[in-house]
């Protein structure tokens, strides 16, 4: 989580980024006036301001120490989010720039000051004065600078791209498979909104890409430096300080500091999961007769954290700690654990093609980790036969895991029956993750803290049509999917209206089914899997956006 002197020198780098790109406009000779650009006619600005509002469809559980509801929440506001997105650019010939920052702002619920209630109210059953953490000041609110780089060409067929940025490979929408340099940010909204790149992290990096115009193909190489960037900025980031979006039932428990004597914080410096590292990686684009391809290796830290649990606390069946990180462990002797992120190599293959004789494109894409992380334990030790604090702190285990995707996309004829004003787009893909080297005796779990059992495969469909009305100013869409697997799935619809070139207006609705509710954190521990933690989080969003 951030604190406020990492927060204070975010906002500083964003202010002096705006600062140069200013200076750069007002030196001689490279902007002129211009009536409708205060910076010159030779610089972009680009941005938005958007309004978030969200409401419960359901009553989420928040349960305090005493194992009481604290209320009924259904239906209550519980996201009021104002951001100011900016950005400049400029394309000086040879060598184009952009700086871009972003401010969020939350505005407390109701339901917000519930969730910090319950939060200190647990965080006191360990002996805390109140809980470590602020959802509003250490969470939610925030400033950001995304994009800060200068990109051009040399040497005929060398391009670069240097500084602050996002670089996407892969061809998925909903799960990412190769799209793994960056970590995502789910706290504020887990992986609902629609555009990635407002919840991918953007990293400090160099992206160097050789043409082979001979060969129809690319080479790109990628380099992040480790102690270039922030530690928060790498992995993925889950709601673990129990705010709005933690996993059922775990809102208002704080997992990172020290209620109830969890204190299962973030270790950004473990000898096999050091932040400092580098990474890097290679992917090769290419065109082959009429299909698109690419081959891609990334090494770099894993997306999801695991728990490496602490023996002193986690005092059970031999099989504790038996996993490659047995006995590497810095935490205090009171911690259940540490949250760490391996580093991993990631190997892998996209290939997209259109068939005109069925009209509509075919892709793929296979990722392939050999040493990919998981805990491991299925039950507590409050449920006896248990190792671990929770589910999955009996240690990690590597195991080779195969990932890939197949997609259809296609334009559907609407128009007779349902009267859109155009061609609709369908996608449907379909997910599949196989644990080549599966055990079932290694009680491998999807997630550290619940005891939902892996399995060696597991599948999941999802589809996505968008329509269009009335000129593409009413945009209505629906998303589904389904876990074929671990059962569950999600209905996800929504409408766009547009107002011109400046005004969004989108309306939406999360919905999720799920196997199994637990109605209380911290007994009987949920053994359900993916939308399981979801459960209780049904919303209806509502997404104002003016665009400049």
């Amino acid at each position: 989580m951030k604190t406020q002197q990492q927060k204070y020198r975010g906002g500083r780098v964003l202010l002096t980024g705006v600062a140069v790109a200013v200076a750069l406009g007002l030196q001689p000779g490279t902007a002129q006036a211009n009536s409708s650009n205060w910076l010159g006619q030779d610089w972009e600005v680009s941005g938005y301001i958007r309004q978030h509002l969200s409401f419960n469809l359901e009553n989420p559980t928040l349960v305090g120490p005493d194992g009481e509801q604290r209320g009924n929440y259904r239906h209550d506001l519980s996201m009021s989010r104002t951001i100011l997105n900016v950005g400049l650019y400029r394309d000086f010939g040879n060598v184009r720039f952009k700086v871009a920052g972003r401010v969020s702002r939350e505005q407390s619920t109701d339901y917000m000051k519930d969730l910090q209630s319950v939060m200190d109210e647990w965080a006191m059953t360990g002996g805390a004065p109140g809980s470590a953490v602020n959802l509003r000041k250490d969470v939610y609110d925030e400033e950001d600078l995304r994009e800060f780089w200068v990109e051009g060409s040399f040497a005929d067929n060398w391009e670069y791209k240097v500084g602050r940025q996002q670089i996407v490979w892969g061809e998925t929408d909903f799960f990412t498979l190769l799209d793994v340099i960056h970590g995502y940010d789910f706290r504020w909204r887990s992986f609902l909104e629609p555009e990635n790149e407002e919840l991918r992290k953007p990293l400090n990096m160099v992206s160097l890409v050789r043409r082979f115009d001979d060969q129809n193909g690319s080479l790109q190489f990628v380099y992040v430096p480790g102690s270039l960037n922030d530690n928060q900025y790498r992995g993925n980031s889950y709601d673990v300080e129990g705010g709005r979006w933690a996993n059922n039932p775990n809102k208002g428990i704080t997992f990172a500091s020290a209620p109830f004597g969890a204190n299962v914080r973030y270790n950004y410096r473990h000898p096999d999961a050091d932040m400092r590292d580098d990474s890097y990686g290679l992917r090769w684009s290419g065109i082959a007769g009429d299909w698109g391809y690419s081959l891609a290796w990334f090494h770099g830290p894993s997306q999801d954290p695991v728990a490496n649990a602490n023996p002193a606390s986690n005092p059970g069946e031999p099989q504790l700690q038996t996993g490659p990180y047995k006995g590497v462990y810095q935490g205090g002797a009171t911690e259940a654990g540490e949250f760490i992120y391996p580093f991993i190599d990631v190997f892998g293959f996209t290939a997209n093609n259109y068939f005109p004789g069925i009209d509509a494109v075919f892709s793929t894409e296979v990722a392939y980790v050999p040493k990919s992380p998981y805990n491991v334990g299925l039950y507590s030790i409050a449920e006896g036969p248990g190792c671990g604090f929770f589910p999955g702190f009996c240690g990690i285990v590597e195991k080779s895991v195969l990932s890939t995707m197949v997609r259809m996309d296609k334009q559907v004829n609407l128009q007779n029956v349902i009267g859109t004003s155009r061609p609709s787009f369908l996608s449907v893909q379909l997910f599949n993750t196989w644990i080549t080297d599966f055990r079932a005796d290694e009680q491998i779990v999807n997630l550290a803290g619940f005891g939902g059992a892996a399995r060696e495969h597991s599948t999941i469909l999802t589809a996505i049509l968008g329509m269009n009305y009335s000129n593409d100013r009413i945009n209505p869409s629906l998303a589904v999917g389904t876990d074929l697997t671990y059962g569950g799935g999600f209905v996800i619809p929504s409408v766009e209206f547009a107002y011109g070139n400046n005004i969004r207006v989108r309306l939406e609705a999360d919905i999720f089914f799920h196997k199994r509710d637990q109605d209380l954190p911290l007994q009987g521990f949920n053994r359900t899997n993916l939308f399981g933690y979801f459960s209780g989080n049904d919303q209806f969003v509502a997404r104002l956006t003016y665009q400049f």
